[in-house]
C-alpha cells in the first residue's frame, strides 16, 4: 500500500517523514537513510539501508572501458571480495571508449588501496575515485 503525503523543509533544511510512514515501514531513530537526487527529473528517491553502525558508505567512481562485458567484469570483482553493492549507475564518458560506473557500498573489510588495486587489475578499472561518504 502506498502513502502520499505532502512534507514542507523547515528552515534549517530538514524534512520531518510523517510518524505513520516511519511506523509503515519500521523506520527507528537510528535508520539510516539513502538519498537519490535526479536533477534531470527532479526527483529525489529515499531508501532506509541496512548498514552495520560501524561501516561507513563510500562511493566509488569507476572508470572503465566502454565495452561488452566491462562492467560485468568490475561487478563481478565486487562479489568475489564479498563487498554489497547498495546503488550503481553507469554512463557513457566516451562511445566505445569509456564509461563511468558510480557505485555506493559498505566500507569493505579490506584497506581502500588494496580494494582499488584489486578493481584494476582484476576487474579492468582504468581510474577510480574513492570517497567517504
Amino acid at each position: 500500500m502506498k502513502d502520499v503525503r505532502i512534507v514542507t523543509f523547515d528552515n534549517r533544511g530538514r524534512l520531518v517523514v510523517p510518524k505513520i510512514i516511519r511506523k509503515s515501514l519500521g523506520l527507528t531513530e537510528d535508520t539510516q537513510l539513502m538519498m537519490v537526487a535526479d536533477s534531470e527529473s527532479k526527483e529525489i528517491r529515499i531508501t532506509p539501508v541496512a548498514f552495520d553502525s560501524r561501516q561507513k558508505p563510500i562511493k566509488l567512481k569507476i572508470k572503465i572501458q566502454d565495452a561488452p562485458g566491462s562492467l560485468a567484469k568490475i561487478a563481478s570483482t565486487f562479489g568475489k571480495l564479498g563487498i554489497s553493492l547498495m546503488y550503481g549507475e553507469s554512463a557513457v564518458l566516451e562511445k566505445d571508449k569509456t564509461a563511468i560506473w558510480t557505485v555506493i557500498s559498505p566500507t569493505p573489510n579490506i584497506s581502500l588501496e588494496e580494494l582499488k588495486e584489486k578493481l584494476m587489475k582484476e576487474g579492468g578499472a582504468i581510474d577510480i575515485e574513492i570517497i567517504s561518504l
